[in-house]
């Protein structure tokens, strides 16, 4: 029993007077989500903090960590004597011990945003006591402050910051995580997972770099200590150049003055390619910046970096076996990981048996929210004379559609 209760308390970390970590380590996770890989693991991290008259809970840990997350709870303070708990964010890996955790002690109060409490019923069949906070709200425990700073999609809807401003200490959710498991808890302890924290940036957080600066706007004045985040190490080094750092990735693109059009091709017999050309000369007639680039062989971030400059997107496409091939979907693929600066589309392409291709990318562009600005083009095997013609007057039209010419 003593060296079991030994363990419990040796993988609790005291972070700050009264407050602890005691979420859960996942060294031998390759892949989260089924989604991204992750080569160095992961965390679940999830806090406690204890003032004189209330004890809280912010976030929990994934449900295969529950036993063990409740065993360093109980190990600190009674279930029964937990006070209130704070979702900072809904998903699994976050909430997952939220319903084993109710049913030992149903009297806790939850906080959250307005979206968690929705979500949560959705993911956690448990009565629950909720409570909806807005901006700035506080809640005092007895000499230690939870203040609430609503951050919307970082990732989820549902995000909220909780700041203890007693410790300098940002509870950020998964801003500023990474998918890495430090030997020790600490960035100053732990060797360089700048790539990792880069690439948790990309995968999780660049489609909505807009949010990002907003919320930003309402951390960067703040006097930290140490910002402790879902995923990673906790980052007590320079809190300051992390958020620095998110400043810069998640930078709006610089602004020219101009529209700007990216043309995105796959063209195995160069007739697509030469029907992107015209679009490209009609573009360019009405004073549109136009890039291009092959989507075969290209290099993802290449893409997303050229989609989030692009007002407008026009893609070149071949149908092959009654489909746009496997390079263009993969391109596609990627729109949802970015903030485009505009969504204006269209879609061309030559074909040879069928020309399903056009129909089926601009299905695609429609559900990702664009706009069309001219009906599709396809034409079989060369286009001719005139059909080059009518690919000049599409990117005719699309600059319009940019310029907002009638």
């Amino acid at each position: 029993m003593f060296q079991e209760r030994f363990k419990i308390m040796n993988e609790i970390i005291q972070i700050a007077p009264e407050v602890y970590w005691l979420g859960a380590k996942h060294p031998q996770l390759r892949v989260f989500d089924e989604l991204f890989p992750t080569g160095n693991g992961s965390t679940y991290n999830a806090y406690l903090v204890k003032g004189k008259d209330k004890t809280a809970l912010i976030d929990t840990v994934k449900r295969s960590f529950t036993e063990g997350y409740l065993d360093r709870v109980a190990a600190l303070v009674p279930l029964d004597k937990i006070d209130l708990l704070v979702v900072n964010h809904t998903e699994p890996d976050h909430s997952g011990a939220l319903g084993e955790l109710l049913k030992r002690n149903p009297n806790i109060e939850i906080y959250c945003s307005k979206a968690a409490e929705n979500f949560l019923r959705q993911i956690h069949d448990v009565p629950m006591k909720t409570h909806a906070v807005s901006e700035g709200q506080e809640i005092d425990l007895g000499g230690k402050t939870l203040r609430f700073i609503l951050a919307p999609y970082l990732h989820w809807p549902d995000t909220i910051f909780t700041l203890l401003p007693e410790e300098k200490i940002l509870f950020s959710c998964d801003a500023f995580g990474a998918h890495y498991c430090p030997e020790k808890l600490y960035d100053d302890e732990s060797p360089d997972f700048s790539g990792d924290f880069t690439s948790y940036f990309d995968v999780i957080m660049r489609p909505f770099k807009d949010k990002i600066r907003e919320a930003l706007a309402k951390v960067e004045h703040l006097d930290l200590r140490m910002i402790c985040p879902s995923h990673g190490p906790l980052l007590r080094r320079d809190p300051r150049a992390v958020i620095a750092a998110y400043k810069s990735l998640a930078a709006a693109p610089p602004e020219d003055g101009k529209k700007h059009a990216l043309i995105l091709s796959h063209s195995p017999h160069g007739n697509t390619r030469n029907m992107g050309a015209a679009v490209r000369r009609g573009l360019e007639s009405r004073g549109v910046a136009v890039s291009e680039m092959a989507m075969y062989g290209a290099e993802a971030e290449k893409i997303r970096d050229a989609l989030e400059w692009a007002d407008a997107l026009v893609v070149a496409t071949p149908t092959i076996n009654r489909d746009a091939p496997p390079p263009v979907w993969q391109a596609l693929a990627l729109i949802s990981t970015v903030t485009p600066k505009g969504r204006i589309g269209a879609v061309l392409g030559s074909y040879g048996w069928s020309g399903e291709a056009v129909k089926l990318v601009e299905e695609r562009l429609l559900g990702l929210k664009y706009t069309l600005a001219a009906p599709g083009l396809h034409y079989r095997f060369t286009p001719g004379v005139e059909d080059i013609a009518a690919c000049v007057q599409m990117g005719e039209q699309v600059a319009a559609a940019l310029l907002g010419d009638k």
